[in-house]
């Protein structure tokens, strides 16, 4: 499903021709996923070949007349063709394209403590000269583990200065420096 939920993605972000519309669509795409969510046995339902197609159409439909028509519209596709099964795989892509947009980023930093929302912004003040991005979406998660400093996700990448890596660094600086 990824290459379709790609092509999906880039289809309803293709399909929104203003910023204002753009923001609604991802509010409302967040909601039609948290409710996909909590919805119990979602999913059994959506792709149950006993239910026909008109009438799992119409339940999405009508469940959802209310978003954007740029997404209103792609969840008809879906359920007509039978791929609502892929809808979170095409909010994920739907959500990257989005933030490449605005030029930001979702980070996680990991630290001993519960950080301040003071440090939070210094630090994300840090990764935007670093980065070069416009925004960061920081969210911070206690890991004990780590001794002391922080640890921070941005995307693929990882910038390690907790102490417990600078340990694991030294650490194998020893190992190296002793087979030699």
């Amino acid at each position: 499903m990824a290459i379709s939920a790609n092509n999906y993605s880039k289809a309803l972000f293709n399909a929104i021709h203003d910023d204002d519309t753009l923001n609604n669509v991802k509010k409302d795409f967040s909601k039609v996923i948290e409710s996909v969510r909590n919805v119990p046995n979602f999913y059994a339902f959506i792709s149950n070949p006993k239910i026909s197609r008109d009438d799992r159409k119409a339940v999405i439909e009508n469940t959802f007349k209310e978003v954007e028509s740029p997404l209103y519209n792609l969840l008809r596709v879906l359920s007509d063709k039978g791929k609502m099964t892929g809808i979170e795989d095409i909010y994920e892509d739907f959500i990257q394209l989005y933030n490449a947009h605005f030029n930001q980023a979702y980070v996680l930093v990991e630290s001993v403590y519960k950080l301040s929302g003071e440090e939070l912004d210094d630090i994300g003040k840090v990764f935007i000269r670093k980065t070069g991005l416009k925004k960061l979406l920081i969210e911070n998660e206690v890991n004990e583990d780590l001794i002391g400093g922080i640890r921070v996700f941005i995307d693929t990448k990882v910038y390690d200065a907790s102490i417990r890596g600078q340990l694991n660094t030294l650490k194998g600086q020893f190992k190296a420096h002793a087979n030699s």
